[in-house]
């Protein structure tokens, strides 16, 4: 449903003959008196008969609807996300972490005289999310059937692994902390692999003749536990081999992980009986039935702002300087305390068929910060997007608030010709200065957030010269 801009919350403040740069100081003194109230009752009203600047509030609410994203890449993101939770809005969501395994081939082996002490497998836990931490959480290994090749995977993508596991076990796990947990490698597998390691099987000629013999792993949990974490990819996940020798007074160690290793995330999502049961296709928009949109990340379930009563307003303008203009998403509904949303939302730009719209080099755009430009040129002298300093709405948590200025990204479309595109709301860590993207938060956790359609909206403070 398409939103009017809600003109009745327009605020006019008339100074009397003052030159242009003292009527912006006047403004910026009476907004910083009346932050702490509506500023729809900011107002100050002098002779309307005279050379006047008046200054105006508006409030433009946005329409959004959502996207299951198609092709959401989680290769090789450096987390393995496993776990999920059952939600009313949401639906069952479940993650499997994948990855292959690796050593180091010219690593001191045990020779046929070591003795046997133990193997285990490590999960390193970065992160977690959910609720019910008081409770044990249950985590399981599968050897994988098929190997995981050098090509691309995606959230939906799955590969064959046993149902027999090599390793579980149930844990209380410290939310806000990094947790360790530690699990026996089955019996049989314990004694197969140090038999070869002893007797200088093939199998551990290399990495290839290794992965041939051992694909990799995957890694599941229960979305019913309500709770997921994001496991660290590298030397604390995998296997390690302990054995010693007759005058060993301590175990020496022979690692199998996950270092170096290409991994992602599958992402199971049952929305049956859910008012996001209506998205039955990726990469379609849909409007979702009652008041509430949300987005969960590494399922890529992404909300989508309708930015065109923003060009609707705009046309209306003449002759104005914006002061001001805030995007604000929320209060989000209230979480639990380890439950938390993202942390950040970019502002990418949509495209028409409801991809991350790239630029002509392809860079995938976003709203860019304050202090950068907005625009660039391209080799044909084309006005074009640019890229690299990403701007982010940022919550506070107490407010429940995603929010950031965007002046000077509507003054580039008003002003400059940019072009006015749709936007996703993707939960992210804004570009590093260097142009590195730190992570990706949407591919390494399941957080959650939900808002009333309602609460998407521009504030707008401009100056209008009479």
């Amino acid at each position: 449903m398409k939103k009017r801009i809600n003109f009745s919350k327009v605020t006019t403040i008339f100074i009397q003959s003052l030159p242009v740069k003292l009527a912006g100081s006047l403004f910026l003194i009476l907004h910083l008196a009346g932050s702490c109230s509506d500023p729809s009752e900011i107002g100050l009203v002098l002779d309307p008969s005279t050379n006047q600047i008046g200054v105006f509030y508006a409030e433009i609410p946005l329409s959004a609807s959502m996207v299951l994203y198609d092709s959401f890449n989680t290769t090789s993101q450096g987390r393995l996300v496993i776990g999920g939770d059952v939600d009313d809005f949401f639906g069952t969501t479940e993650s499997i972490g994948y990855s292959r395994l690796s050593y180091n081939p010219n690593a001191a082996k045990p020779n046929s005289e070591a003795i046997f002490d133990s193997l285990k497998f490590t999960i390193n836990v970065q992160a977690t999310d959910g609720i019910g931490f008081d409770a044990p959480k249950s985590y399981r290994v599968h050897r994988l059937m098929e190997p995981i090749l050098d090509t691309s995977y995606y959230n939906f993508s799955q590969l064959r692994f046993s149902d027999e596991t090599i390793a579980e076990g149930s844990f209380i796990i410290q939310p806000d902390t990094a947790n360790l947990l530690t699990m026996d490698v089955k019996a049989d597998l314990a004694a197969e692999i140090f038999e070869k390691l002893t007797t200088n099987d093939p199998v551990f000629t290399n990495i290839f003749t290794f992965r041939d013999y051992f694909p990799g792993i995957a890694i599941t949990g229960n979305a019913t536990d309500n709770a997921n974490i994001s496991a660290a990819v590298g030397n604390g996940t995998g296997m390690t081999l302990y054995y010693h020798y007759t005058d060993d007074t301590l175990s020496r160690a022979y690692p199998i992980n996950t270092i170096q290793s290409r991994h992602f995330n599958q992402v199971k999502n049952d929305r049956t009986g859910t008012p996001t049961s209506v998205i039955t296709e990726r990469g379609v928009s849909y409007e979702i039935p009652g008041d509430i949109v949300g987005g969960k990340a590494n399922l890529g379930m992404f909300v989508k702002i309708d930015t065109s009563p923003l060009e609707t307003f705009l046309d209306t303008l003449e002759n104005i300087t914006f002061n001001q203009i805030l995007m604000e998403v929320g209060p989000i509904q209230e979480f639990p305390e380890f439950k938390r949303p993202p942390g950040n939302m970019v502002l990418y730009f949509a495209s028409e068929n409801n991809k991350l719209y790239t630029r002509f080099d392809g860079a995938v755009i976003a709203v860019q910060a304050e202090n950068a430009s907005q625009t660039s040129i391209d080799p044909n002298g084309n006005v074009v997007p640019s890229s690299g300093s990403q701007n982010s709405l940022s919550i506070n948590p107490e407010t429940r608030l995603f929010r950031n200025q965007i002046t000077s990204y509507i003054n580039a479309i008003y002003r400059n010709g940019l072009i006015r595109t749709d936007l996703f709301l993707y939960p992210n860590f804004p570009s590093a200065p260097n142009n590195a993207v730190s992570s990706d938060e949407s591919k390494r956790t399941l957080r959650q957030y939900k808002v009333n359609q309602d609460r998407i909206m521009l504030k707008v403070y401009y100056t209008r010269i009479r």
